[in-house]
């Protein structure tokens, strides 16, 4: 089947799923957030792309989400942030997948056999309990014109919690047709039933997707929780996979079984893999064979570092854009007045 995703679309995403990091290990305003958002879009190129809702933190801060609207086509896009592994709940809405919920809590015609992790379900009600001042974003977006494109993603986390969001969206909205979804580096939200229900509710009738899944081939995260075994073979013989880290996969493989299914299929093209290379630095590895914590270190970073934002900018050729882009502008615009 030909590409059916949007080039222009994932560039966007991209950039709209690494801004929604400009609250991490911090706390600004939002008139700061907003702020430094517009600056990073005016940044990367996306002049008419200006921040309408949110952001919106739920209590703690550990989620947080905004939607931008274009002035001049009349889109909208959601972007949720990813992990910020400074908030506790955060860790639960990754690692929390043990146990699966019913998705037809969130979207009562989703079939009931579908589930989802049950920290992924945390995350999702979080955000749904989220608001700008006082409105909801299911009030904000209901309020669009009738038909208006709706772009939902997010990246890591963010990407996750966007594909459980996106039924929701369809469901406020009284269809799928409007919307599309890409999410950058997301692990998988649910079990098979939700993946099928998922995949049918976003593909046309042409039979081509709406929802696609972006991942670096040498992401470990993105195989959380539906194909953790291959995370072992990613860097290897480079960089070789530490027995501490082989035995904390072993046990989350044994824990989950395989309750998991990513959504999104490489053969229709809503899956769609790019292709990673190994970045450590030059002279890292020296060869050993005996395991330490030096070779610990140098896994967990050359994982963190295919995980990173500025990773899937380069490998999809998006501009380069990071949150302190907005912030360096943003203080430069202050001190100009």
């Amino acid at each position: 089947m030909p590409k059916s995703y949007d080039t222009a679309t994932v560039e966007l995403a991209m950039t709209l799923s690494t801004l929604a990091y400009v609250d991490e290990n911090r706390i600004a305003s939002q008139e700061q957030m907003i702020s430094e958002i517009n600056a990073g879009l005016d940044e990367a190129g996306y002049n008419s792309w200006q921040v309408a809702w949110g952001p919106a933190l739920n209590a703690d801060r550990s989620n947080l989400m905004y939607a931008v609207w274009n002035s001049e086509t009349g889109q909208c896009a959601v972007s949720i942030r990813g992990s910020d592994f400074s908030f506790w709940l955060n860790w639960l809405e990754d690692l929390a997948a043990i146990r699966l919920v019913p998705y037809n809590e969130f979207v009562p015609t989703a079939s009931t056999t579908a589930q989802i992790a049950f920290g992924t379900a945390v995350g999702l009600r979080q955000i749904l309990a989220m608001h700008d001042g006082t409105k909801s974003l299911e009030t904000f977006l209901t309020a669009a014109p009738e038909g208006t494109p709706i772009l939902i993603t997010g990246h890591s986390l963010g990407g996750c919690l966007a594909s459980a969001l996106a039924p929701c969206v369809a469901s406020w909205m009284g269809s799928p047709s409007s919307l599309s979804v890409y999410t950058i580096a997301a692990p998988s939200p649910g079990n098979d039933d939700f993946a099928t229900y998922y995949n049918t509710l976003f593909t046309v009738q042409s039979g081509h997707s709406t929802a696609f899944r972006f991942f670096n081939s040498l992401d470990v995260v993105p195989n959380a929780w539906a194909s953790l075994n291959t995370v072992e073979t990613y860097y290897p013989p480079l960089v070789p996979c530490p027995a501490d880290i082989s035995n904390i996969v072993g046990r989350a493989e044994n824990a989950v079984g395989a309750k998991y299914c990513q959504l999104g299929e490489l053969a229709a093209g809503s899956a769609i893999e790019l292709p990673g290379t190994i970045i450590t630095p030059l002279g890292a590895y020296r060869g050993r064979l005996g395991l330490n914590p030096f070779e610990n270190a140098l896994f967990l970073w050359e994982a963190a570092q295919q995980h990173a934002c500025t990773t899937y900018q380069a490998l999809l050729q998006t501009p380069f854009t990071v949150p302190t882009i907005g912030k360096v502008k943003r203080a430069l615009a202050a001190l100009e007045k």
